[in-house]
């Protein structure tokens, strides 16, 4: 079977959902992907920000073979080591102090606002208020919280309670608290509008508009989170607290698995029977995510983290100085990071994502802003200047 065939057999089965590459990926190690043709990819995608540790890291692969043989699944109507494992170490490592397990980002800030909702809804509160430019899920909830309207269209009439602030500016959410209001929801940096990052000052005026009014502030930390802007979470940088944060994407280095942290007094809303997750945190998973939290938070994994994308930084500052006319600049942290395109380089940035694809490197061009890198947090020097020297010629026969 070759990449034709399991084209064609895909198309027959599938709902349109997706627009994929031209290939079946049959095998990953580290950086690196195989096709069913044979052919050899750098992924600089990570399964989008999925595989921090990169494909079949030694440790998570060798937790979920042992924990298969003991246990994969039972209801969270008991307790389970792997799980409870997993739950001591978030909190360990973060300002929460409860943890809810679900399946994935979408789930993560379902949970959020319900627990939002539920702590408020004595006081009548429920609108919750997010940024334009920011992406929340797929689910219609979380829909309704993307301040993207390209992702509502079709889906009307969207759950109520949700408002959107421009982007950029306090004022503009300060304008939209109301007596409604009991939550303001945001990511520290927007991945998915080309790598937005919120400044430090902006995200300190929102913490500040959350305490003014007596606001939780929910950070969505699905894609930020767990390693990918260099510490275990991005907010650690931003010099900002959240009531409640989510995280999913790279908790588990590719199996399914997301969670909601907040502290004891929110989560005391959530009693039993409010709110559920079948699989959430199931042993593998969880085992799964144990193994990620120890491997990051060893020593010197973030230091040489950090060294590492300043490199990369640097190496992409090098395209920008010398294509002016199709880079305007390099914004993110850690190695979640965007080649902002200028006006003339965003018409070309499908076309460059196709023939770097061609070239055997997987990027993509997120927000129609921004080339985006979000490779493994393991990724070496020499990978970077390849993907670099790469993009170098693309650019040079654009220019």
């Amino acid at each position: 079977m070759n990449n034709s065939d399991w084209t064609a057999r895909g198309e027959a089965v599938f709902a349109g959902t997706y627009t994929r590459f031209p290939a079946a990926i049959v095998r990953g190690q580290g950086c690196r992907l195989w096709d069913a043709d044979g052919k050899e990819y750098l992924d600089f995608l990570s399964g989008i920000a999925v595989c921090s540790l990169g494909h079949c890291h030694p440790a998570v692969t060798e937790a979920i073979c042992a924990q298969a043989k003991k246990l994969l699944h039972v209801s969270n109507l008991f307790y389970t080591e792997p799980q409870t494992e997993l739950a001591e170490l978030l909190i360990a490592h973060s300002f929460a102090e409860r943890v809810f397990f679900c399946n994935s980002g979408a789930e993560a800030n379902e949970a959020a606002i319900k627990l939002a909702r539920i702590y408020s809804s004595s006081t009548g509160r429920y609108e919750v208020i997010s940024l334009s430019g920011s992406f929340h899920g797929r689910t219609l909830a979380t829909v309704a919280a993307t301040g993207q309207p390209k992702f509502h269209k079709g889906f009307e009439p969207l759950p109520s309670g949700f408002i959107h602030a421009d982007f950029g500016t306090p004022e503009a959410i300060e304008r939209l608290v109301s007596d409604k209001t009991c939550a303001i929801l945001c990511e520290p940096i927007q991945g998915e509008s080309g790598v937005r990052p919120l400044s430090e000052e902006y995200l300190k005026a929102i913490r500040a508009i959350c305490d003014r009014h007596g606001l939780l502030l929910i950070f969505d930390e699905v894609q930020t989170g767990i390693g990918r802007t260099g510490t275990l979470f991005a907010y650690e940088q931003c010099g900002v607290v959240p009531d409640i944060m989510t995280l999913a994407k790279a908790l588990a280095n590719g199996l399914p698995v997301g969670a909601m942290l907040t502290r004891a007094k929110v989560a005391a809303a959530f009693t039993p029977g409010t709110h559920a997750s079948t699989f959430g945190g199931n042993p593998a998973a969880a085992a799964a995510g144990v193994a990620v939290l120890k491997t990051m938070l060893a020593d010197g994994f973030f230091a040489d983290l950090r060294e590492r994308s300043s490199y990369f930084v640097q190496r992409l500052e090098g395209l920008v100085e010398r294509f002016p006319q199709l880079c305007a600049g390099v914004r993110g942290r850690g190695m979640l990071l965007g080649l902002v395109l200028t006006e003339k380089g965003i018409t070309h940035g499908p076309e460059i994502v196709r023939r770097m694809f061609e070239r055997g490197i997987l990027i993509n061009f997120a927000g129609m802003q921004a080339l985006r890198f979000i490779p493994p947090l393991t990724v070496s020097r020499e990978d970077m200047d390849r993907v670099v020297d790469a993009l170098t010629l693309e650019l040079a026969e654009l220019k």
